[in-house]
């Protein structure tokens, strides 16, 4: 039977199997990077174990990017995933140690509540990747797009379509094409950084993300060299970010990731 190698592949499966999306999975991480700080600073240590402050931090997640799961919901799966069948008798809400399971979860929750000083409302880069692919991929696109114009076939800026248009011909969302799935992952393996989370401002990591999941493609700065190079990646910067990323952040930001 698969079984998690750590507090890492356990909290990232259990996110897959409750269908979680990549902004609470991210934040999830978010909340484990503050907690660690809270213990640096305040010099204690943690009453908990990391599969249980895993799943405490994937429990609040889940409530405050309104998706939601029941304890139940939670703890039956991060429970299979944990132990053998073999050895240890399915957990279910019935269970004689199910009681006793759910108001560890709780505890635990009401824990990190008090560790993130009850602000649940933490920035994040995850949020803010839809907005900067789409800025980085303008220049491929046209901006002034209409219905006529598509009809003929002169016209395909998707990002303009409603809902019943790109339904009608399978026109997905940017963030579910390769490239943006490419993206996403990059701001969960951001939120996983303790450096990026405490030390660096989400929307110079957002921008990281988004320059990384480029050069993954392949997409490079053409025929550049030197300074010209520079000023040409601060453009980037600047557009991307809507001119509130500082370009030094964004390059340091950058070399992290690329580290990760």
């Amino acid at each position: 039977m698969l079984t998690p190698k750590d507090p890492t592949s356990f909290t990232d499966t259990l996110a897959d199997l409750l269908r979680l999306p990549d902004e609470t999975l991210a934040m999830a991480y978010i909340y484990l990077n503050k907690y660690k700080r809270f213990l640096h600073t305040s010099e204690t240590t943690s009453p908990l174990d990391p599969y249980t402050l895993s799943l405490a931090a994937l429990s609040l997640a889940a409530k405050s990017t309104e998706s939601p799961r029941p304890p139940s919901a939670i703890l039956l799966p991060a429970h299979r995933l944990l132990h053998s069948p073999n050895t240890t008798p399915p957990l279910t809400t019935t269970s004689p140690t199910y009681p006793l399971l759910r108001r560890t979860l709780l505890a635990a929750e009401q824990h990190l509540l008090r560790a993130l000083a009850f602000n649940l409302r933490l920035p994040s880069p995850v949020p803010l990747l839809p907005r900067y692919l789409s800025r980085a991929l303008e220049p491929f696109t046209y901006s002034s797009a209409t219905a006529e114009r598509r009809s003929e076939g002169t016209e395909h800026d998707y990002s303009r379509w409603g809902k019943e248009e790109k339904d009608e011909w399978g026109v997905v969302e940017l963030l579910e094409t390769g490239l943006g799935r490419g993206v996403r992952a990059w701001g969960v393996r951001a939120a996983k950084s303790y450096e990026l989370v405490n030390f660096w401002p989400s929307r110079a990591v957002a921008a990281g993300c988004v320059w990384c999941g480029l050069g993954e493609r392949r997409l490079v700065m053409r025929g550049l060299e030197g300074g010209e190079k520079g000023r040409e990646e601060e453009e980037w910067v600047r557009r991307v970010g809507g001119g509130k990323v500082d370009v030094e952040d964004w390059r340091e930001v950058v070399g992290i990731l690329e580290k990760l």
